[in-house]
C-alpha cells in the first residue's frame, strides 16, 4: 500500500522545477595555433630564400636584393619569436612543436648563412 504514494515513474515530473544552466566552460588557455602556423609559414619562406642563395649563381642579378635581405631577416625575427612563443601552447602541441623547430631553424640560418652571405650581397 505506500507503493501508491510514490510517483509514477513513467509520468512526466510537473512538480520539479527546472534546473539553473550550467556556467560555460572557461576559455582554453595556451592555443597558440595562430603563433606556431605563422612560425611555421614564415620559417619555409626564411628556409626557401636561404636555400635559393646557397645553390643560385645568378644571385646578383636580382633587383632590390637589399630589400630582399632585409626581409628576409625580419621574417626569420618573427618565425624566431612566434616558434619561442609556441613553446608556451597547451593545445595543439604537435603543431607547436613544428613552429618553434621552423622558427629555430630559420633563425640558425639568418645568422649562419644570411648575416654572412647578406653583408657580402649588401656591399
Amino acid at each position: 500500500m505506500a507503493d501508491d504514494d510514490l510517483p509514477d515513474s513513467l509520468e512526466p515530473a510537473i512538480d520539479v522545477p527546472p534546473r539553473d544552466e550550467p556556467p560555460p566552460p572557461p576559455t582554453p588557455k595556451g592555443d597558440l595555433r595562430v603563433a606556431s602556423v605563422v612560425a611555421i609559414v614564415t620559417g619555409v619562406v626564411v628556409i626557401a630564400w636561404y636555400l635559393f642563395v646557397v645553390t643560385a649563381s645568378t644571385i646578383s642579378e636580382l633587383d632590390n636584393l637589399a630589400w630582399i635581405q632585409i626581409g628576409m631577416w625580419v621574417l626569420a625575427g618573427v618565425s624566431f619569436v612566434c616558434g619561442i612563443l609556441s613553446l608556451n601552447a597547451r593545445m595543439a602541441r604537435e603543431l607547436a612543436a613544428a613552429g618553434f623547430i621552423a622558427g629555430v631553424a630559420a633563425g640558425l640560418l639568418s645568422i649562419s648563412i644570411g648575416f654572412f652571405s647578406g653583408l657580402e650581397l649588401l656591399n
